[in-house]
């Protein structure tokens, strides 16, 4: 069992700005009560990156299970590195078949939870990395982002777009045009297209809307639990020179 830390070690290791004081404090009475879903949602909508020893409790010990399988897994991978000189181009093969494998629920968590530390490490620490770092961490969120929206949706320039806002730095964006919603925050959403136009802007005053929607568009498959990629997944002109291109 992981040994949970103190307040003196909590506060050190979640070091928040002063405006969102109120995201910290749920996040700890969350971690005293033992409840994982309060301090991720409070972690989300702080757009804070979890650090390692809360990400230890949140994940908990392995299980026999996931032993069993990382442990046979570990023996296919040495199989096929055995027979990969013997058989290159059908183990190529049964690799792009093995990519194509459903993805379960517990590993969209880990996608939306990377997805969300990688564009939060491009956007905070841009000088933090090398060009090439830079392009393989794109290249990974354009890979999660793949993996996690619906097959079928596509973007353009010309798609309808709708954010509500409500008491909470929670948002729901939607593109009325595909159907689709995603979940973003208040902060996320103001730093990236504060300026954008041929947005719909709604603001209610009851959270609990917000969260019927989200359940609604869960329901009907139509939620993608992470904030979309920017030019890829959302596209609205932020810029004069966009606008007119639009027009």
């Amino acid at each position: 069992m992981t040994d949970k830390m103190n307040w003196q070690g909590f506060r050190s290791s979640h070091k928040l700005p002063a405006s969102k004081k109120e995201y910290k404090s749920a996040m700890w009475v969350a971690y005293k009560a033992d409840d994982k879903e309060a301090y991720q949602k409070a972690a989300e909508e702080a757009e804070f990156e979890i650090p390692e020893e809360v990400m230890a409790w949140i994940e908990g010990p392995k299980s026999e299970l996931q032993k069993l399988k990382e442990s046979q897994a570990s023996a296919e991978e040495e199989t096929e590195e055995e027979t990969e000189e013997e058989t290159e181009e059908e183990t190529e093969e049964e690799t792009e078949e093995e990519t194509k494998e459903v993805i379960k629920p517990e590993d969209d968590i880990a996608m939306f939870r990377e997805y969300s530390k990688t564009m939060q490490q491009l956007q905070r620490f841009p000088h933090a990395y090398t060009p090439q770092q830079k392009r393989d961490m794109q290249a990974r969120l354009v890979e999660i982002a793949d993996k996690t929206r619906p097959p079928n949706y596509r973007c353009t320039p010309t798609d309808g777009w709708q954010i509500w806002f409500g008491p909470t730095q929670a948002c729901l964006l939607i593109n009325t045009t595909r159907k689709l919603a995603f979940t973003c925050s208040r902060a996320w959403w103001t730093k990236r297209y504060l300026n954008a136009r041929y947005v719909d802007n709604q603001l209610v005053h009851d959270a609990k809307q917000i969260d019927r929607m989200r359940k609604e568009y869960e329901i009907r498959k139509k939620l993608v639990k992470r904030s979309p990629l920017p030019d890829v997944e959302i596209m609205v002109p932020t810029t004069a020179s966009e606008y007119q291109m639009r027009g």
